[in-house]
């Protein structure tokens, strides 16, 4: 298989103290199980002079394991993982494999943006399970087979888009995404030469949109919409920022996402965030999404699912809500997982690891591009 081919597979070359750490790291092993001699500044920094330090050392950079589930891909790959067997770190392409992106979903726009695209995405994986477990639930309902609009908010690069567009049940019916919101360009780049035409790609911010602005530039009603879903940005949510919570602009855009559905009032929605936002202010504001969603009219579901136990190659773990509006004659709950770590006795598959994710793609060890890292990487 030629690399060239293959969009976003490309490896970066580094620094010479950054590759000697690569070349030390065993499968599995982390910084701290380096010798400390090969260890960052700011890591030792961290592990054995930081007077604030709590908790155990920071994760820095692993090799993965290939007969294992991912850890959680971010937009920070290009300092955290290493392949399981050339040293190197992980190419925008493998992370996508590992989010469950297809090779021809290509991402545009800079490296970082398209390392941050994908690390921001939800795995297809999961999104496919939780589109289907939505479509079945409508079967009941809506037997004949139709196209079931639905409505994309904060669409990143489109993985939950993609995982609705590639979701039929065996009567041909299917989600029909009207339209998708996005206020960066680069994502928006994405979105439109992934699918064309299938439906518009807004590049606004929801904040200054109503949900009457949507529907007449997607044409389309309210009254047809069933479905809308997204998953606004997350890091003033998540452990790995600053856990500002709402106090952070980028918090009150859950808000935002819940202003457009109770506008709209469709039939279902689906949101997708942080697992930690159940931890936030000590657990306030998930009870004041939680009363705003029943004060909207509808019943939720909610649980920290974990990626990997619907089929992907990663241990991702994020907080599904699925709402019910109450004009409905029952509600819908979040779907059972389809595959555990060893697998059962009743033929549920085993997890699904970085082996497989990653088989087929080419051997890049001497093919690397130079790229200058941050000197703080370096």
């Amino acid at each position: 298989m030629d690399s060239n081919h293959i969009p976003n597979h490309r490896a970066r070359v580094v620094g010479a103290a950054v590759q000697q750490r690569i070349n030390a790291l065993g499968i599995g092993e982390k910084m701290q199980d380096l010798p400390e001699e090969l260890w960052h500044p700011s890591f030792r920094y961290y592990v054995k002079e930081d007077p604030t330090r709590q908790g155990g050392p920071n994760l820095r950079m692993i090799r993965l394991d290939p007969d294992q589930p991912s850890l959680t891909v971010t937009g920070y790959i290009f300092n955290k993982f290493v392949h399981p067997f050339e040293n190197r770190f992980i190419t925008p392409r493998e992370a996508a494999r590992l989010q469950g992106f297809p090779d021809d979903f290509e991402f545009f726009g800079s490296l970082t943006s398209i390392q941050q695209q994908i690390g921001d995405a939800v795995p297809i994986e999961l999104g496919e399970a939780l589109f289907s477990h939505l479509l079945k639930f409508v079967g009941d309902i809506q037997p004949e087979p139709v196209a079931l609009p639905a409505l994309g908010l904060f669409s990143g690069a489109g993985g939950l888009e993609l995982s609705a567009h590639r979701t039929y049940d065996l009567q041909g019916r299917h989600w029909q995404t009207i339209a998708g919101v996005e206020i960066d360009l680069d994502r928006c780049t994405t979105l439109r030469n992934n699918f064309g035409d299938s439906f518009p790609i807004l590049q606004q911010d929801v904040l200054q949109l109503t949900a009457r602005e949507i529907l007449e530039k997607a044409q389309t009603r309210k009254e047809d919409i069933w479905l809308v879903y997204g998953g606004p940005p997350c890091q003033s949510f998540s452990q790995a920022g600053k856990q500002k919570g709402v106090s952070d602009s980028r918090g009150n855009l859950i808000f935002e996402y819940l202003r457009i559905v109770d506008e709209i009032r469709p039939r279902l929605f689906l949101l997708e965030n942080v697992a930690n936002l159940k931890g936030i202010e000590k657990g306030k504001l998930l009870h004041s999404i939680l009363e705003d969603m029943q004060r909207m009219g509808y019943k939720v579901d909610y649980r920290v699912l974990n990626s990997a136990h619907y089929g992907n190659a990663q241990k991702r773990r994020r907080i599904i809500f699925l709402g019910t509006h109450k004009s409905m004659p029952k509600m819908v709950y979040l779907p059972e997982p389809t595959h555990s770590e060893h697998g059962d006795l009743f033929g549920m598959p085993r997890f699904k690891t970085v082996r497989e994710a990653l088989a087929g793609l080419p051997n890049l060890q001497d093919s690397s591009v130079r790229e200058i890292l941050p000197k703080d990487f370096s």
